[in-house]
């Protein structure tokens, strides 16, 4: 950490590289960990609670000055940490943090962005964007969203996060003083908040900055949990007083929302207004979904409270081995995060509006029906669950799997069947047979007895869900522009169980009176899947 250029005396000559500075330190009370650097351990004894700061992390750097640094820096979403541009840790470089479970966590840097004040000059506060995000047993933090502007944060108590460059985290508190507008004493530009220290006159856990500290967080407490202030920016002294400078974050929330933006988070707010989220019907398209053809299914998650809600997460896992070929989610942020699973992340999603996905196949699966489990949630809004199933209706498609020669108009046996009556009549393609099962005739027969013409023919049982149609044809010469759709005066169709029985198929006659002229009829079938 540096010093103020306008105090009188430098802080780096004042006091030695020791890292935060902490009235009564000891370390059974005031550092994070037990065993730093080789193997940290969280201290159950840390009197802020060591398990609320998970999402404090460190890395670690050379320092010509001060030797070995372990500088902090703070989670804000699960990908972006934030930190003082002076002291940030740069792309391939290692942040490590260790989470509710003790284990340690570490990712790396991909890049960063300096965050601009109003005049669109670099301020001091950096977003660093990790490689990967972290895991869920790794905080991150909301700001302190105080009403009334910046001197709301005048008098707020701090829990302050410093670095010792040569040992343990540790921490102090503080109670903010005053302001430093737009006049940063190691960036110009940057908006300060201040506190002072009193080296002889301060409280027991009262702290000022020192090197080491740049880039650490300082929180108060709302509803019990951290809530981020301000990053360290700098820290001078004059005689026994130092003054401690933070960078105010709600200063430059928009800054930083606008960077977070393009990965689906903004900054989370620790008071908020809650909103209710909602998983409404799906619909596929088509409206029957057939096995092995093309389909989609249309998803929503609509905001149907009454107030904007931010940082949308949903989560979306199909069965392995049947999961989408693609997931669309126009204005949102779409990620596949393993075999069958994706997340959506929108920023902001605004009151009574709905974020829209679709799930696509190009041949869904060859089941009975597909189901997905959706489960939804943000920063202001409780986690809300669904698991939609969709009927998969059979196909021709999953009829002519495997076949050598699948075209509907293909006869891989020259039987004279194309293959789509085969489909419909329930023959095998590369048999060559003729009969049913039970030695029922295959192709339709037609009779005439006592008057009265039939003809007779297997129909699948679930015909029209398949999308089949058996449709009777008649013509007095068989020429090809004679045949017309149709059935003759006074005709009748009825159905029946094969006997002995063919699974899924019935038999269907249809009969008429016989009348001159002789004719000819036959049966033509159409598919409209």
């Amino acid at each position: 950490m540096n010093h103020p250029h306008h105090l009188c005396l430098l802080l780096a000559a004042t006091l030695p590289a020791q890292g935060l500075v902490v009235q009564g330190y000891n370390a059974t009370d005031h550092d994070r960990f037990t065993g730093f650097p080789g193997a940290p351990l969280m201290n159950p004894n840390f009197i802020y609670g060591a398990s609320n700061y998970t999402g404090v992390g460190w890395w670690v750097y050379i320092s010509a000055n001060h030797g070995t640094i372990y500088s902090p820096i703070c989670a804000v979403s699960p990908r972006h940490l934030v930190c003082a541009a002076h002291a940030l840790a740069g792309p391939g470089k290692v942040v490590h943090f260790i989470d509710s479970n003790g284990t340690q966590v570490d990712r790396t840097v991909g890049s960063f962005g300096v965050v601009e004040n109003d005049a669109m000059e670099n301020s001091d506060l950096c977003v660093v964007t990790l490689t990967s995000p972290l895991p869920a047993t790794v905080a991150h933090y909301p700001w302190h969203n105080l009403a009334g502007g910046d001197a709301a944060y005048q008098g707020q108590s701090l829990i302050v996060l410093g670095q010792n460059p040569n040992g343990t985290p540790r921490a102090g508190e503080a109670i903010l003083t005053g302001f430093d507008d737009e006049d940063g004493p190691i960036v110009e530009g940057t908006y300060d908040v201040t506190w002072t220290y009193n080296s002889a006159l301060a409280p027991v856990n009262a702290c000022a900055l020192s090197p080491g500290d740049s880039g650490g967080p300082s929180f108060s407490l709302v509803g019990g949990k951290p809530a981020l202030v301000g990053t360290h920016h700098a820290a001078g002294t004059t005689g026994l007083v130092t003054t401690s400078f933070d960078t105010l974050l709600s200063h430059y929330v928009t800054k930083v929302d606008a960077i977070l933006a393009p990965a689906g988070h903004r900054l989370a707010r620790a008071t908020f207004t809650a909103t209710t989220l909602a998983i409404p019907s799906s619909a596929s398209s088509p409206t029957t979904l057939r096995r092995l053809n093309p389909g989609s299914v249309n998803f929503s998650v609509a905001n149907v409270g009454a107030a904007l809600t931010g940082n949308l997460a949903v989560t979306l896992t199909f069965p392995a081995g049947h999961q989408p070929d693609s997931i669309s989610a126009p204005g949102a942020v779409v990620e596949a995060t393993g075999s069958g699973s994706w997340e959506l992340r929108k920023a902001t999603l605004d009151a009574g509006t709905s974020l829209a996905f679709t799930a696509s196949w190009t041949a869904l699966p060859d089941l009975p029906s597909i189901s997905v489990d959706l489960s939804a949630g943000s920063d202001t809004a409780a986690t809300v669950d669904a698991s939609p199933s969709f009927t998969l209706a059979p196909s021709y498609a999953e009829w002519a799997d495997g076949l050598t020669q699948p075209g509907q108009t293909e006869d891989p046996d020259q039987d004279t069947l194309e293959n789509l009556l085969e489909y419909a009549f329930g023959g095998d393609p590369e048999s060559g047979l003729m009969r049913l099962p039970g030695d029922h005739p295959l192709v339709p027969v037609m009779t005439e007895s006592g008057g009265t013409v039939s003809i007779s023919f297997p129909e699948r049982d679930d015909a029209v869900l398949r999308g089949l149609s058996y449709v009777i044809e008649t013509s007095g010469m068989m020429e090809v522009s004679s045949w017309l759709p149709g059935l003759p005066p006074g005709a009748a169709s009825s159905a029946a169980p094969f006997a002995p029985a063919v699974p899924g198929f019935v038999q269907r006659t249809v009969s008429w009176p016989a009348a001159p002229p002789a004719g000819f009829a036959r049966v033509r079938v159409e598919l409209a899947e």
